[in-house]
């Protein structure tokens, strides 16, 4: 294993379909079983027990990868600059430093920089996530109670048919 981690994407092989399948159902039953189940990795006379969340982890690799996407493993510090927490959000190195100011994410002030753990990071953009599906769903719950929200639209877009009612 080398020592330098680096951003590495792999790429779903179209021989292997049917094991991604298998490897989901096999890693899904682990999760869901109760009692004494640890999944495990086998690799000659060797067996390792694998952590729930390591299990977990491979089963969304070999979902997406059943569904013909790219997995990429970007290693992340714990403990992120401005800019990288800034480039996971998606936004700005200025709209995040305002969100720091503001108090909507924890940091720590080594001498004149700002440092930001990731888990900090990423409960924030799940808080955010959280707060837009939210709002879309009220939208749409008030767009209903107006008569404002069109249900044949959603039947007209599936069939391609502008005349369809179903």
């Amino acid at each position: 294993m080398s020592s330098a981690l680096e951003d590495r994407t792999y790429l779903p092989e179209d021989d292997l379909d049917n094991q991604y399948g298998e490897m989901i159902q096999s890693l899904a039953s682990a999760a869901a079983a109760e009692g004494d189940f640890q999944p495990r990795l086998v690799m000659g006379s060797k067996t390792i027990e694998l952590p729930n969340e390591i299990a977990e982890l491979l089963g969304q690799v070999a979902e997406a990868m059943q569904q013909g996407l790219a997995v990429t493993v970007a290693p992340k510090s714990r403990e992120l600059s401005t800019q990288q927490a800034a480039d996971l959000l998606g936004i700005s190195r200025p709209t995040l430093v305002r969100l720091l100011e503001e108090g909507k994410i924890p940091f720590m002030k080594a001498r004149r920089h700002r440092r930001v753990m990731l888990s900090d990071v990423l409960e924030f953009q799940k808080r955010q996530r959280h707060r837009a599906d939210q709002a879309l769903s009220d939208m749409v719950a008030d767009a209903q109670a107006f008569g404002d929200y069109d249900d044949d639209y959603l039947s007209e877009a599936i069939s391609g048919d502008p005349n369809s009612k179903h």
